[in-house]
C-alpha cells in the first residue's frame, strides 16, 4: 500500500513538472519560432506586391493583404517575444532583435513603393537574422 502511494505521488509530481515545462517554456518558444517563420514566409510570398504601382485587381488585393499581414505579424512577433522566459529572450537577442523587427514590419506595412520599402526589408532581414540568406 505504501509503495503504491509513493508511486502515485511521484507520478503526479512528474506529470505536474512536465505540464509546467510544456506550458511555460516549450509553448512560448514554439509560438515565437512559428511567428518568426510566418514573418519570413510572408516576406517571400508578398515580395511581388511591395509596390502598389500598376497592379491589377488581384494584385491590389494581395497588396492590401500584405499590409494587414505585416501589421498582424508585427504585433504577434512582439507579443511572442515578451511571452518567452527571460533566459530564452537573452538567447534570442544574441542573433536577432524581435522588437526592431516588429517596428520594421510596421514601417513596411506603411509603404507603397519599392524605394521606400527597401530600407525596411533590409532592416527586417537584419533583425530576423536572415541577412544575406534570403533574396527578396
Amino acid at each position: 500500500m505504501c509503495i503504491e502511494l509513493f508511486i502515485l505521488l511521484i507520478s503526479l509530481a512528474f506529470g505536474a513538472i512536465g505540464y509546467l515545462i510544456i506550458t511555460f517554456i516549450m509553448k512560448p518558444v514554439t509560438i515565437y519560432l512559428d511567428t518568426r517563420h510566418a514573418v519570413v514566409s510572408d516576406l517571400v510570398f508578398f515580395a511581388d506586391v511591395i509596390s502598389a504601382d500598376m497592379l491589377n485587381e488581384e494584385m491590389k488585393q494581395r497588396f492590401k493583404d500584405r499590409q494587414k499581414s505585416n501589421r498582424r505579424h508585427a504585433s504577434e512577433f512582439a507579443a511572442a517575444y515578451y511571452d518567452l522566459p527571460k533566459w530564452a529572450r537573452k538567447l534570442v537577442r544574441k542573433k536577432t532583435d524581435p522588437l526592431a523587427a516588429s517596428k520594421a514590419l510596421i514601417g513596411l506595412s506603411n509603404t507603397d513603393d519599392y524605394k521606400s520599402a527597401e530600407p525596411y526589408v533590409k532592416e527586417l532581414k537584419k533583425h530576423l537574422g536572415i541577412d544575406g540568406e534570403l533574396d527578396v
